[in-house]
């Protein structure tokens, strides 16, 4: 190698030490932009979801930032005790319309000291097939939890608890309850999932607290344009819903 080309090759190695610092601090600089970017639009801290929605989808979290999620379907604690198929992450993810009418309920709870606590919203077809299918077999460990009134569980199907065909996959139902300011829950009187007539509107053997909390409830979401579902406290479904007839498949990342 002539010296002309050493004087090249370390010249180029000088430069290249000299950028690494620089760069180097300009990726620690874009990684905190990142998280920072995400726990502000109430991600928690994690990373931001990457995913590009079908047309007329958003994530609440967008359009709610201080809304709490808790998808029951995407972990282990709910009524079948396993994480459901089609739930890769707990996002809770609706239509554009029903998640900008939920933000006009976030925002009148949020006046009286409340905040919206999210159980599920859209519900892949799959994770339908799978509750149904769920209902075949003998698997009864999260009975004393969630169905302690029923020893068949065929009859969740055969009752209406477990739905054939659910409202949820077209992406305007939403299950809910309303938090205090500290996340803490407010008391309705049962379990999210609790099947049994306990559930239901109207309700006996209810404090009047609980009778009150679900009444405040059902009020604010339906002066939003929301239809409760009497065999649900927390179940509630847009009127005006955009695909109506209609359901998806994809799955909740």
């Amino acid at each position: 190698m002539t010296n002309a080309k050493k004087a090249a090759l370390a010249a180029c190695l000088l430069c290249l030490l000299c950028c690494l610092p620089a760069f180097a601090e300009q990726t620690d600089a874009e990684a905190y932009r990142v998280s920072d970017e995400t726990t502000e639009n109430g991600g928690n801290g994690e990373m931001p979801l990457a995913y590009d929605l079908p047309e007329g989808f958003v994530y609440v979290r967008d359009v709610i930032p201080d809304v709490i999620e808790e998808m029951r379907y995407a972990t282990e604690h709910n009524f079948t005790g396993m994480v459901v198929d089609g739930y890769e992450a707990g996002a809770a993810i609706l239509t554009k319309e029903a998640a900008l009418a939920l933000k006009e309920a976030a925002d009148a709870l949020r006046l009286d000291g409340y905040r919206v606590k999210i159980f599920d919203a859209y519900r892949p077809r799959r994770a339908v097939r799978f509750f149904v299918d769920w209902s075949k077999t003998d698997d009864m460990r999260m009975r004393d939890e969630f169905y302690p009134e029923f020893k068949n569980k065929k009859l969740l199907v055969d009752q209406g608890y477990i739905a054939r065909n659910s409202a949820h996959t077209r992406g305007s139902a939403i299950d809910m309850t309303i938090v205090y300011a500290n996340g803490t829950e407010v008391d309705m009187g049962t379990c999210f999932d609790y099947f049994g007539k306990k559930a239901w509107h109207g309700a006996s053997g209810l404090t009047q607290e609980q009778t009150e909390m679900r009444a405040l409830l059902r009020s604010v979401m339906e002066s939003c344009g929301f239809k409760a579902f009497e065999h649900e406290w927390w179940h509630y479904r847009l009127y005006l819903e955009p695909y109506k007839g209609e359901g998806f498949d994809f799955i909740v990342h």
